[in-house]
């Protein structure tokens, strides 16, 4: 396929990247191209990403073996991503037209300007994002021309509007002359720091000369190495957790002073795993800010203020460490209780809970950047609970009564059984009268940590704090071994880049974890209750595993006593009242157990009338639309009077789905119950996947409702989203898109990135 542009069209001065190329691959391209798991692992997030192209064979595909590491850390140089396999993108020639013949890029954007013309065919494309990761990809322009005769429609952005005349002339030009990447006045420039002084202060903390810190700040670094750091004192700046092998500047001058943060290059230090050996005689960890625009489905904040570091001084220096602790345990090994013995339990633990939503985070928007495989074990929707660390069993004795802590890490039927009878003999020494409301964490008051929301809906998930999304049908209360061991399956230890087999592993020993932390807290229930709420929760072929994970709670006893006709609700009111409003954030007004008196055809004039409208259609099951509906919606509201930072309300539409059971790969196969399936309404943006952009005036609300609930089948769906959503096809794609991110970021700042549309108006898989 001939380039559409000639040697003569392209301009003579070069678009810079940084100012002219960059902004549009993040305005239009990071999009899909901005985590690994991209597709052809084409990565546009930065000029290393571009520069690095693409890869046959996708780390999240069908396959029994490994496959090399594709994250950017794996390789320090476009000419290492070559010797691992990935082929350029991108052409430099001597010649303007062979820059633009020979390049993949180019010619899949070309393509587009081509075929993605408003109005396209939608369906057309829907198979091929049915094989995102099993799918080959092109290596050379003319393997790639060959396909693109084949199938026009695959052109770039994929099943998406055109970019604009505009840009495509930009990236055009950039790539005829050579697609040379920022210069090195514009890399000092985005390396510049905020405030040199918070990072110094910060790195000083981690690499002090206690002979403990070593060890606390490895402890630090394995929790937090995926999280973005924000510092408050350092506004703009996004930092990450990193392992160096050359220190601060503050310390490598140390009495000299004069040079700051921004004199002293991270040699970093990239293992496979976070626990890996460094290979140098001494780690110094840093702070390397980060230059790449976010994207929302990977990004999960870690917020530091300068207070933070006398916190985490008084949190694992203040208390006494035993005489003979090991300060310098092993590397490569992925036991958290072992390596990590010599720091008081207490301490880890706390560390874990006061951040507990960025734990959770690294589980939840890890690696995989694709939730569905990653968190099959998991329901839509479901609060979390911790207990108290003076409750905590393994806190107040950390071995659970065994000889060694190789069985807490035991993924095995057998050792997952053999845990969590330790663990019950120990809870029975220890509390033999069973636990009261106190034992459940209050967040000291204070730490909105303390009660989690987790959302996993297909390709998207969330973690948020307090008790969002109305009433849940699953409850967990995690302790600190519980919390360390599901971290560390799922994110220390886990290998995207490992074969099925390493992958299953890990998702059937989440399927045990997740049943501990329900039966957790169904112990907290009387007796009589535990079982059936238990098989209430998994059905069909997910009895059969109930059998095979001991119910250790099941003959606990309760010091908690529950009234009225549902234990649960009952239950979780007493928490909530235990907790305080503070914590649970509650009421909810768009999700309320107790609906407003309002009738449904009530007129709605404003944004509250809208609010106690769609709450009549939230946490109520049997409703026949909410089947129909993709995974997330997200609806702009719009009022035409008014000031106008309040003229525009933006909500999430969450269909939460419910299965018999979560011990199953394929949920099409009959395990599905949608009479049970319903709805959640979030007054923000949740979960990094939009399904589908809607864009309504308030005028139209109650019609809109109405046409909701006359929603009934995929044919039913299928004429409602052409009448109220912004599909892919459509003009007014990419400029709600653009609104959308600006609302994001002006709202959400440092925990706002760039949205994905994988799966926009399209199949979900």
């Amino acid at each position: 396929m001939p380039a559409s542009a000639s040697s003569e069209s392209v301009v003579s001065e070069t678009p810079h990247y940084s100012t002219q190329v960059q902004p549009i691959f993040d305005r239009r391209c990071i999009a899909c191209h901005g985590c690994l798991g991209s597709p052809c692992n084409v990565k546009l997030d930065s000029f290393p990403g571009v520069d690095r192209g693409g890869f046959g064979q996708n780390p999240y595909s069908t396959r029994l073996t490994a496959d090399p590491r594709t994250d950017m850390d794996a390789a320090d140089s476009t000419a290492q991503w070559r010797e691992r396999g990935f082929y350029p993108i991108l052409a430099r020639t001597a010649s303007a037209q062979s820059n633009l013949d020979d390049s993949i890029l180019y010619r899949m954007i070309d393509a587009g300007m081509r075929h993605n013309v408003p109005g396209f065919s939608r369906a057309s494309v829907d198979p091929f994002r049915l094989q995102r990761f099993a799918g080959t990809c092109p290596s050379t322009a003319d393997a790639l021309a060959a396909r693109l005769q084949e199938h026009p429609g695959l052109g770039m952005p994929f099943g998406l509007p055109a970019l604009a005349e505009e840009d495509f002339a930009i990236l055009r030009d950039w790539i005829a002359r050579g697609s040379p990447g920022p210069t090195e006045a514009e890399e000092a420039n985005a390396r510049r720091l905020a405030n040199p002084t918070a990072v110094a202060a910060w790195e000083a903390f981690f690499n002090s000369s206690d002979p403990r810190q070593a060890l606390v700040s490895r402890f630090i670094f394995e929790h937090v190495f995926l999280a973005t750091i924000v510092l408050e004192d350092s506004p703009g700046d996004r930092f990450r957790l990193v392992r160096s092998s050359t220190p601060p500047a503050s310390l490598l001058d140390e009495g000299r002073g004069g040079r700051s943060a921004e004199d002293a290059p991270i040699e970093l230090i990239s293992t496979a795993l976070p626990y890996g050996d460094p290979g140098v005689e001494r780690v110094w960890y840093r702070l390397e800010k980060l230059t790449a625009a976010p994207v929302q489905k990977s990004l999960f904040v870690w917020r530091l203020a300068p207070t933070d570091i006398a916190r985490l001084s008084e949190l694992f220096l203040s208390p006494d460490w035993a005489a003979d602790a090991d300060l310098d345990p092993p590397w490569d090994i992925g036991n958290p209780f072992r390596i990590f013995a010599a720091i008081p339990a207490e301490s880890r633990y706390r560390f874990l809970l006061e951040n507990a939503a960025v734990i959770v985070g690294g589980i939840t928007y890890g690696p995989v950047c694709n939730g569905q495989i990653a968190t099959y074990a998991v329901k839509d929707q479901f609060w979390v609970f911790f207990l108290d660390p003076a409750y905590d069993i393994s806190v107040r004795d950390p071995s659970l009564g065994l000889d060694d802590w190789d069985l807490f890490m035991d993924r095995s039927l057998v050792g997952n059984a053999a845990y969590l009878d330790a663990y019950a003999k120990t809870r029975a020494r220890l509390d033999p009268e069973g636990w009261s409301l106190d034992a459940i964490w209050d967040g000291d008051g204070e730490n909105r940590n303390a009660w989690l929301t987790l959302l996993r809906h297909e390709t998207n998930v969330s973690v948020l704090r307090g008790a969002q999304g109305g009433m849940p049908q699953t409850f967990w209360l995690m302790g600190y071994s519980g919390l360390e061991r599901l971290y560390y399956d799922t994110v220390a230890s886990f290998e995207y880049w490992a074969g099925d087999a390493r992958k299953l592993e890990t998702l059937l020993f989440f399927n045990m974890l997740r049943q501990e932390f329900e039966d957790g807290f169904l112990g907290l229930l009387p007796r009589e209750e535990r079982e059936r709420i238990r098989h209430q929760w998994t059905r069909g072929i997910g009895s059969v595993a109930l059998s095979l994970i001991p119910f250790e709670t099941v003959d606990q006893p309760t010091r908690i006593e529950v009234r009225g006709p549902d234990p649960l609700i009952d239950l979780v009111e007493q928490i909530a009242r235990h907790l305080g409003p503070r914590i649970s954030g509650l009421p909810d007004r768009l999700n309320p157990r107790v609906k407003p008196e309002v009738a449904v055809d009530a007129p709605i004039e404003d944004f509250d009338d809208w609010e106690s409208a769609v709450s009549m259609l939230t946490a109520l099951q049997g409703q026949p639309f909410v089947p129909q509906l993709p995974s997330v919606l997200v609806l702009r509201l719009n009022r035409a009077e008014g000031p106008p930072q309040d003229r525009h309300r933006v909500y999430s539409l969450v269909a939460n789905r419910v299965y018999k059971s979560q011990y199953t790969l394929v949920f099409q196969n009959g395990q599905a119950l949608p009479d049970e399936d319903t709805l959640s309404v979030y007054p923000t943006l949740v979960n990094g996947f939009p399904n589908l952009f809607i864009d309504l005036d308030l005028a139209d609300a109650g019609r809109f409702l109405t046409d909701l609930r006359a929603v009934e089948n995929k044919d039913d769906w299928n004429r409602f989203a052409s009448r109220y959503g912004v599909l892919r096809d459509s003009a007014r794609f990419w400029p709600f898109y653009d609104w959308i991110n600006r609302w994001n970021d002006e709202h959400r700042g440092d925990a706002a990135g760039w949205l994905d549309l994988s799966y926009y108006d399209a199949p979900e898989i």
